[in-house]
């Protein structure tokens, strides 16, 4: 039986599209675009249109940070900058066209 076992160090921050991020592969381009859902100080989960294999590392940027996030640590773990790797990526069933939820851990440790 599939296990749904929480596995993350501290508390995500849900919201509404409260970030804009261009991420890319290492060392790699083209960039492509992704909202964030929700995030902590030690990652982030993301929508996708494309399928990230699970550990890849991707190098993420921020474009906008929108202020009007429902958390009230909104930015806490928001990084405008930085390295990640993907530690989980699913498929959103009953979408038209092929969309992912997609968890990335940061590499470094917050400062």
């Amino acid at each position: 039986m599939k296990s749904n076992v929480e596995k993350r160090a501290c508390e995500r921050c849900n919201h509404n599209h409260a970030a804009t991020f261009a991420v890319s592969h290492f060392n790699r381009e083209p960039s492509f675009f992704v909202e964030t859902l929700n995030h902590c100080l030690y990652g982030m989960c993301f929508k996708s249109s494309f399928f990230l294999q699970p550990g890849a590392f991707l190098f993420i940027r921020a474009i906008k940070f929108n202020p009007n996030g429902s958390c009230k640590y909104s930015s806490e773990g928001l990084r405008s900058v930085t390295l990640a790797e993907v530690k989980w990526c699913s498929e959103v069933p009953g979408d038209q066209a092929s969309q992912y939820v997609v968890g990335v851990k940061y590499f470094a440790p917050p400062c």
